[in-house]
C-alpha cells in the first residue's frame, strides 16, 4: 500500500485549529531554521584528512540501519575527512531504496566477495556467456527489489543452495566470506592513496575483522563503530543472557585493538566501560544516531502529510518485527480499546510498514482485523510521508539487555517530525529519556499491555478530539542534527589518530 493513501486531508475543530497552526508554524520555523556550526567554512583550511569507512551494506541497499554509514559518508567531509568506502557488491539484501543513493557521498566502491550472493552472480554469468542464454528470459524481480538487477531462476535456485550449504558449514548466510575480498581491496585503495584512518560499522560485526586486520597490515588508527550491541539477547526464545562464544571473542578482540569504540546509545558505552575497566573513559564514546533536515524539507511544501483528519487516527508502526518484538503486544490492547469503544472501530487504523519475521506473518495474514493494514517496505521518503501524516508513531524496544542497550535509530527521525509518539519501551531507558526530554510523547513498558491500552485510549481519544497538538521541545531535538552528529564523529576520529600517535 503506498504510503501516500494514509494521509487524509480534512479540518480540525475551530476551537484548536489556532493552537494546531502555531504549533506546525513553530516546527517549520525551527525546520527551515539552519544553524552555522562553528569551523564548518573550511575555506583555506588544511586539505581533508582520509578516512576509509568499511560498512558491509550501503545505499542503494535500504533499511534504517543504512542511515547512518550513508551520513557519515555525505556529512564527514564538511568536518575536515575526505570519505571512501568499501561495500559488498551484491544486490541480494533484503531492500532496495534508489531514495537513500542520492545523499549517501561518492567514493564508492563495490567488492565482490565469496559469499552466496556474488557466487550466485559469478556463475549464472558464466553460465549465461557458455550458453548464450539472455538474462532477461526467465527473470524476476521480488517484492522490494524494484529497481534492480533481474535475476534468473537458475541463479536464485544457486544462491539458495549456497546459503544452505554455507549455514550447513558454519558460516551463518555466508556474507562473512565477503572479508577477505573485503580486506585485499581496501589495502590496495591504501597503497594507492594512503589513508589517515579506517572506520568499521556493524552490524554486520565481522566487518571489524577486516578493520582489525587492515590496522596490523597498514598501521592505521582504528575506530570501531558499534551500531548494536555484539552479544544479543533479541530472540524470544533467549531466556538469560547467555552469550555466544564468536561473539564474545569478537567483542574482546575489539575493545583490545580499536583505538576508539563508538556507541550509538550511551547504556552501551557504560556496559562496555564496566566490562573493560582497562579502556579509559574516553576511548569509548557515545555518539547516537539522528535527522537530516534535507529529508524533511520536502514535507513542508505538502499540507496534506500535516493536517490529517480528527475523525479518523492513524497509528503508524514503521520497522523491524522479529523476536521480542512481537505484533500482538500492539494489537491486542488495541483491539481491546475498539472493543470497548466500538464507535472508534470504523476511525482507527493500525498501519505497520516494513518487514515482520516469518512466524508472524503466517499467524496474522489468517488473524489481522480490519483496521491493521500491512503496507509491507517503504523506502525511505515513503517512510517518512507516513510518520509525518500519523496521528501517532510507535517505537518499540522490548525490555531485554539488547532493548535497553540499543536505541531505534527511527526514534530520532519522529523526534524531527510534529506527531506524537508512543514510545513502548523500557521506562528507565536511554530512548525513554530521549522521548520525555523531547516532549509530545507517551512512555510505557512495550509488555505492560494494561498501560499499553490505556495509552492507545487516552492518545485516540486526544486525537479525536481535536487535542493532540502536533508540538515538540524543538531545542531538545536539535543536537540530533546529522551535521552536528558528523561533528563528534569527527571528533572520535581525531582522537583516534591522536592516539594512535602518541603510542
Amino acid at each position: 500500500m503506498p504510503a501516500g493513501s494514509t494521509m487524509i486531508k480534512g479540518a480540525r475543530p475551530a476551537a484548536d485549529d489556532r493552537a494546531y497552526r502555531e504549533a506546525l508554524e513553530r516546527w517549520r520555523r525551527w525546520l527551515d531554521h539552519e544553524p552555522e556550526l562553528p569551523g564548518a567554512d573550511r575555506r583555506g583550511a588544511a586539505p581533508p584528512r582520509r578516512v576509509l569507512l568499511i560498512s558491509y551494506m550501503f545505499p542503494p541497499a535500504g533499511g534504517a540501519t543504512l542511515q547512518r554509514p550513508a551520513r557519515l559518508a555525505a556529512y564527514l567531509p564538511t568536518c575536515g575527512w575526505s570519505v571512501e568506502v568499501v561495500t559488498a557488491n551484491h544486490e541480494r539484501f533484503a531492500w532496495y531504496d534508489a531514495t537513500m543513493e542520492d545523499s549517501a557521498g561518492s567514493g564508492v566502491h563495490r567488492v565482490s566477495g565469496w559469499e552466496p550472493a556474488c557466487l550466485a552472480g559469478r556463475i549464472a554469468s558464466l553460465f549465461r556467456l557458455h550458453t548464450g542464454t539472455d538474462a532477461r528470459h526467465h527473470a524476476r524481480v521480488e517484492v522490494g527489489r524494484q529497481g534492480r538487477r533481474p535475476t534468473s531462476r537458475f541463479e536464485d535456485a544457486l544462491y539458495w543452495r549456497l546459503t544452505a550449504l554455507a549455514e550447513r558449514l558454519g558460516a551463518g548466510d555466508g556474507s562473512s566470506l565477503w572479508q577477505g575480498p573485503a580486506f585485499r581491496a581496501a589495502l590496495r585503495l591504501h597503497r594507492a592513496c594512503p589513508f589517515d584512518a579506517v572506520v568499521s560499522t556493524g552490524p554486520p560485526h565481522f566487518v571489524h575483522r577486516i578493520a582489525a586486520r587492515l590496522t596490523a597490515v597498514a598501521g592505521l588508527p582504528w575506530l570501531a563503530d558499534l551500531r548494536d550491541p555484539l552479544i544479543s539477547d533479541f530472540d524470544r526464545g533467549c531466556v538469560g543472557h547467555q552469550p555466544d562464544s564468536a561473539s564474545a571473542k569478537l567483542e574482546r578482540m575489539i575493545l583490545r585493538q580499536a583505538r576508539i569504540v563508538v556507541t550509538t546509545c550511551p547504556a552501551l558505552r557504560e556496559d562496555l566501560l564496566s566490562r573493560y575497566p582497562d579502556r579509559s573513559r574516553d576511548s569509548i564514546r557515545c555518539v547516537t544516531n539522528g535527522f537530516d533536515r534535507r529529508d524533511l524539507h520536502p514535507l513542508l511544501r505538502d499540507p496534506a502529510f500535516t493536517s490529517p483528519r480528527t475523525d479518523h487516527c492513524i497509528l503508524a508502526c514503521a520497522g523491524s518485527l522479529y523476536g521480542r518484538r512481537e505484533l500482538s503486544r500492539i494489537v491486542e490492547p488495541l483491539a481491546g480499546v475498539l472493543s470497548a469503544r466500538p464507535d472508534w472501530a470504523a476511525k482507527v487504523r493500525l498501519v505497520v510498514a516494513g518487514t515482520i519475521d516469518r512466524e508472524q506473518r503466517r499467524f496474522w495474514q489468517q488473524c489481522a482485523p480490519e483496521w491493521l493494514t500491512f503496507a509491507g517496505y517503504l523506502d525511505h521518503r515513503q517512510a517518512l510521508a507516513l510518520a509525518a501524516g500519523a496521528a501517532c508513531n510507535l517505537v518499540i524496544v522490548p525490555d531485554c539487555a539488547h532493548g535497553r542497550m540499543s536505541i531505534p535509530g527511527k526514534t530520532f527521525e519522529l523526534l524531527a517530525l510534529p506527531p506524537h509518539i508512543l514510545g513502548m519501551v523500557p521506562p528507565e531507558s536511554d530512548t525513554a529519556r530521549i522521548l520525555r526530554r523531547a516532549g509530545n510523547a507517551t512512555v510505557v513498558p512495550f509488555e505492560d499491555a494494561g498501560a499499553v491500552r490505556a495509552a492507545f485510549e487516552r492518545i485516540i481519544a486526544a486525537h479525536l478530539a481535536g487535542r493532540l497538538i502536533p508540538d515538540r521541545n524543538w531545542q531538545a531535538v536539535e543536537p540530533y542534527d546529522r551535521r552536528r552528529i558528523a561533528r563528534r564523529f569527527a571528533a572520535c576520529l581525531s582522537a583516534a589518530v591522536q592516539c594512535h600517535c602518541g603510542s
